[in-house]
């Protein structure tokens, strides 16, 4: 019948917009991570003199357990002074300026998740 036909098509119709979605999904995702990854390089070496070679790493921690994560980590980085060239200044003026500032190269990352069934979808934070 004709509304099988039709029942029909717009199921191809939606397949092939799931798998075209599906596709961009992946593009823009990576993007967003090679655009973290730019902006984790341009911090280190401009605003914290680091050289150009260093290794960037991800950190995400436990929920409710991001506090002691920071803390941890400017415990270990912050040994060796502020980080980069004029660190104190830097500390200062975003004290000033009311941000919060690390001795590390700190970016909050929240991908976007995909609801499943059976799943539930908690919010990751991931740090550079």
């Amino acid at each position: 019948s004709q509304r099988e036909q039709i029942e029909e098509a717009v199921r191809r119709q939606h397949e092939i917009v799931r798998n075209l979605c599906s596709a961009a999904w992946s593009d823009a995702m990576i993007a967003w991570v090679h655009v973290k990854a730019m902006r984790v390089f341009v911090e280190s070496v401009l605003r914290y003199g680091m050289p150009p070679c260093f290794a960037a790493y991800i950190v995400s921690p436990k929920p409710g357990q991001t506090s002691n994560a920071r803390k941890s980590l400017a415990d270990i980085l912050g040994k060796q002074g502020n980080a980069g060239p004029g660190g104190d200044k830097m500390a200062a003026g975003a004290d000033d300026d009311a941000e919060e500032y690390f001795p590390y190269v700190s970016f909050s990352f929240t991908p976007f998740q995909v609801m499943r069934e059976g799943k539930s979808s908690d919010d990751v934070e991931f740090w550079a």
